[in-house]
């Protein structure tokens, strides 16, 4: 029975000391809550709105008057700064970061501008057809012999190019005939301007002279000797001008353009050598002849040709299709050659759709030479699309894209920074467009902007935090 008592005590003895064990365990655990719930809310405030700084060491701030754990000096007060936009914003707070700071995070900032801006779409894809362009032989246009080439196998040359230096045996005597026609043709000309210079000093005696003739019989006779000498002009200067046209047609066969025959005519130099020229883009493909060699009249030197007409099927996104409409300009980087861009343009828009992908097949078009393209060849283009000229541009790096908005980082200046709500517009590969939010020649930061950033959210929710508590 005594057992029994004593055993009985000692289980109430063991559950009151239980039952006040527990008590204290949770009293002690809620009193810890409340601490380390007031003591992120006091460190929320001094890390928002620090008073005093160390003068040595930045990140040593404190909303207090104190010393620095560091170097022992006495903290100073942190002078307030007038902030210009959005200082109370709850949402996006201004955030201050010291010089040291910025410089160890690498921010970079750069301007707001207003420029000329140019969506650039990329559609890679493949050459699915390749078209002879243009073709061309040049012929000797008279016996003579072959001076210089200014080309060599294979060059790529452009419209304008000279070809060909060639001597011509005969050219020299149509020249000289030329100039000695148009010597007779001014010589007449110049006689004739005499002749009616004359007849009209002989007019005036004639009127005042002591014979029978009225004046206006003196005068009719004076006309009509005129008219007389002007009809053998006339006949004359229509036996000469067929010669010159004929003259100036051998010219013109022989390969001398208008221009050479018109400083013929001022310099009255002659020259055997003619250049004949490229009329178009091309390479020449089949080479007859060398310098020195001769040639005849009509023989072949040389054809021009392999420029090739290039159809390639590109592949965009559906969301791209309607910013890609035929005639719009594009670049063609062919995989062998990417620093040299061939210019094309969008023959056809939206002109099939891959079922797996659901991207939309465009058809583009270029000229390229035949050495550099094959059908089945990848390629990339670069088509320009919407163009906005005045438009404010950024650089694309500087967007923040978080919770369905636009943000950038606005810098106030004097280390203060400030989170900002922009609505963008279209964009290239480096810039985009911005519609709203800021200005030109405003700051933003184009790198470390996120740190930036996640500085900003942090005290916007401390600041909530401080709300709710007070």
């Amino acid at each position: 029975m005594m057992k029994k008592l004593i055993s009985i005590v000692l289980l109430l003895t063991a559950g009151v000391i239980a039952g006040v064990s527990i008590d204290h365990y949770l009293a002690s655990s809620q009193d810890e809550d409340i601490s380390v719930s007031e003591s992120a809310i006091m460190h929320a405030k001094k890390h928002l709105d620090p008073d005093y700084v160390c003068p040595m060491h930045s990140q040593i701030v404190s909303g207090e008057k104190g010393t620095c754990p560091i170097c022992g000096m006495d903290l100073v007060k942190i002078k307030t700064v007038e902030s210009k936009v959005g200082d109370g914003d709850v949402s996006y707070p201004t955030v201050r970061v010291s010089s040291t700071m910025i410089n160890n995070m690498g921010v970079r900032v750069a301007q707001v501008e207003r420029k000329t801006l140019v969506r650039q779409i990329e559609t890679p894809g493949f050459i699915t057809k390749i078209q002879k362009l243009n073709f061309i032989r040049y012929k000797a246009p008279a016996k003579g012999r072959v001076v210089k080439l200014h080309f060599k196998q294979g060059q790529w040359l452009e419209p304008g190019d000279p070809l060909i230096d060639i001597e011509l045996d005969d050219l020299v005597l149509v020249q000289e005939k030329h100039l000695e026609l148009l010597a007779k043709e001014t010589e007449q000309k110049k006689s004739k301007e005499d002749e009616s210079d004359e007849g009209v000093s002989m007019a005036a005696p004639a009127a005042s002279s002591g014979n029978d003739e009225s004046p206006g019989e003196a005068n009719a006779k004076a006309g009509e000797e005129t008219l007389v000498e002007s009809d053998e002009v006339v006949t004359e200067e229509q036996t000469v001008e067929p010669t010159l046209k004929k003259t100036r047609l051998l010219m013109r066969a022989a390969g001398m353009t208008d221009e050479q025959i018109a400083t013929l005519e001022e310099t009255k130099v002659t020259s055997p050598v003619i250049t004949l020229y490229a009329k178009f883009a091309g390479e020449v493909e089949i080479l007859k002849v060398d310098a020195g060699d001769e040639v005849n009249s009509n023989a072949l030197l040389f054809t021009l040709g392999g420029l090739m007409r290039v159809t390639v099927l590109a592949n965009a996104f559906q969301r791209d299709a309607s910013w890609i409409k035929p005639g719009q300009e594009v670049d063609i980087i062919l995989p062998h050659d990417s620093n040299k861009p061939w210019k094309g343009r969008v023959s056809s828009g939206a002109v099939s759709i891959n079922i797996n992908s659901q991207n939309i097949g465009v058809e583009l078009t270029f000229n390229a030479p035949h050495s550099v393209v094959k059908t089945g060849m990848y390629v990339v283009g670069n088509v320009y699309g919407q163009v906005q000229k005045d438009t404010l541009t950024l650089p694309r790096e500087a967007i923040i894209y978080s919770r369905g908005e636009k943000r950038v980082i606005v810098a106030l200046g004097e280390g203060r920074f400030k989170p900002v709500v922009v609505e963008t517009g279209i964009s290239n590969d480096n810039e985009v467009e911005i519609l709203e939010g800021i200005e030109e020649g405003d700051t933003v930061v184009v790198s470390a902007q996120f740190l930036i950033d996640s500085e900003s959210s942090l005290q916007a929710s401390y600041r909530r935090m401080s709300a709710v508590e007070h």
